[in-house]
């Protein structure tokens, strides 16, 4: 097939660079270009001494070479593929929505507070803390949810090992949140009396001492999975294949994902992580938590929506929109909605006391 060329008269003054600049392609384009179809005596080199015409790439190679450019330009907007400390901000506003069939609708509402650290060649050091708790928009006033939050708070903040690629590895120092526990139930133990908040406290406490069934507890739910993904999600270009949880304290479920970008804002991105669940597993297996060894007739469906909004110039994260929709012989089962929004006064706040200390 042979390729129509057209070429530039070289001038007085012209550089390599002042053509390229008015074609709008770069420099080395315009060169690898040229050296690719010229003759071998023509080869352009350091400057265009020597060279009186300069072939041109086709308008639609220049179209393409301007649209790959584009592409790049506003992919470099995206956050890195690699973790940084100034990724979080200091705290999120989050709300929780349950839809479940049979049941009323349970909105909770907290503050997450994040606190990192960069160790060297190791990754970092993640501090979280969960407070403020509010369900149907009240604080909580039942002894069982007032003790549920006092053993929380008892081992907060709870320090997680995170490599730079994302996603929780551990515990930081899981010795130390076991101590941390130990220290504080004598005062939990003082305050809740009774029969039935000591053996809720015994079960926290036992759960406590499990490191593999409580880190599971944390990886599991949907508030850790959105905040510590893998870092190249934000980055991919063709679907891919991939575990999530989709009931907390249960067994990951394979999906298969894809990622899309909203780019218009002038200054935020939108990725949106889209997910499809692909595993052969019923509704009774995901609660139990067990897969059977025959497999389902009523294997469950549903899809998994999650939606990052990060600073286009800090690749801060801003914002948090995610969803797992459940269906169980195709009518809804669950619907879990989360929102996480940068708290941008707690932020400043807390700035402000650093600054002073």
């Amino acid at each position: 097939m042979s390729i129509s060329i057209s070429t530039y008269q070289v001038k007085a003054g012209d550089t390599l660079e002042s053509v390229a600049e008015q074609l709008g392609i770069s420099t080395e384009y315009l060169k690898r270009y040229h050296n690719t179809y010229c003759d071998l005596k023509n080869l352009i080199g350091t400057n265009l001494i020597g060279i009186h015409e300069i072939m041109l790439p086709p308008r639609e190679k220049i179209a393409e070479f301007k649209e790959n450019q584009k592409q790049i330009s506003a992919r470099s907007n995206l956050p890195s593929v690699y973790l940084n400390k100034d990724f979080y901000a200091y705290n999120y506003e989050a709300s929780e929505r349950f839809e479940q069939a049979g049941k009323e609708d349970l909105k909770v509402n907290y503050l997450v507070s994040i606190k990192s650290q960069e160790l060297k060649d190791k990754g970092f050091v993640v501090e979280m803390k969960t407070s403020e708790f509010e369900k149907q928009d009240e604080s909580p006033d039942d002894k069982i949810s007032m003790l549920s939050l006092a053993c929380m708070e008892s081992i907060s903040p709870v320090a997680f090992s995170v490599p730079a690629q994302g996603k929780i590895k551990g515990f930081y120092d899981y010795q130390a949140l076991v101590k941390k526990f130990e220290s504080k139930r004598p005062d939990l133990e003082s305050f809740f009396v009774g029969e039935i908040n000591k053996n809720y406290i015994d079960k926290f406490g036992t759960s406590i001492k499990n490191e593999e069934y409580l880190l599971k507890q944390f990886c599991s739910s949907l508030l850790y999975q959105v905040l510590f993904p893998e870092m190249d999600w934000f980055r991919r270009q063709k679907e891919w294949e991939g575990k999530f949880y989709v009931i907390p304290n249960s067994f990951s479920v394979k999906c298969r994902f894809h990622t899309e970008h909203n780019f218009e804002s002038s200054d935020d991105v939108e990725i949106f992580i889209g997910g499809k669940i692909e595993d052969d597993c019923s509704l009774q297996e995901l609660l139990k938590g067990v897969k059977l060894e025959e497999p389902s007739e009523n294997t469950i469906t549903g899809e998994i929506e999650l939606r990052y909004t990060t600073s286009k110039e800090t690749k801060r994260l801003k914002k948090i929109e995610a969803s797992i929709i459940l269906l169980h012989q195709e009518e809804l089962y669950l619907k879990h909605d989360l929102t996480l929004t940068e708290k941008e006064e707690k932020k400043i706040r807390k700035f402000s006391t650093l600054v002073e200390e």
